[in-house]
């Protein structure tokens, strides 16, 4: 499954990032601290997931006078998968931790029950594109 918050602002930046860029004046990077005083986030750690975002080569990162975060790809080329992925947002696929009495057999059935659909979300997160989210005008 999903860790909300880095989630919900990774997606939150890529998708300001995309609908900036496709702007005639998208000559300059985005600021993180644009992005967090738009959206109302704690600026630091918007510019956590951003960096995070850079690391994982969904954006770049340009220093300078005209810097900023840039999609590193074409949003039809990012995919949701890479933009939770890029920042930890994603849970990892075995299954729930144990819970103490349950019986094996009902352990197992919730394993299985959740191993299939973080595989599920994961499916569905890598035909998502960037494009999606942005609609056909990107507002």
């Amino acid at each position: 499954m999903m860790r909300t918050k880095a989630a919900s602002y990774a997606l939150l930046a890529m998708y300001e990032i995309g609908r900036r860029q496709k702007s005639p004046n998208a000559a300059n990077g985005i600021q993180a601290g644009d992005i967090a005083q738009k959206y109302k986030l704690p600026t630091a750690y918007c510019a956590k997931v951003l960096s995070q975002l850079a690391r994982a080569g969904v954006l770049r990162s340009d220093r300078g006078p005209h810097g900023g975060f840039r999609l590193n790809r074409t949003p039809d080329k990012i995919t949701l998968f890479d933009i939770f992925d890029g920042v930890g947002g994603l849970m990892p696929e075995a299954g729930v931790a144990a819970v103490p009495g349950l019986p094996n057999m009902v352990q197992g059935a919730l394993n299985r029950a959740y191993n299939e659909s973080a595989t599920k979300l994961r499916e569905i997160l890598r035909k998502t594109n960037l494009t999606d989210v942005l609609g056909t005008n990107g507002r």
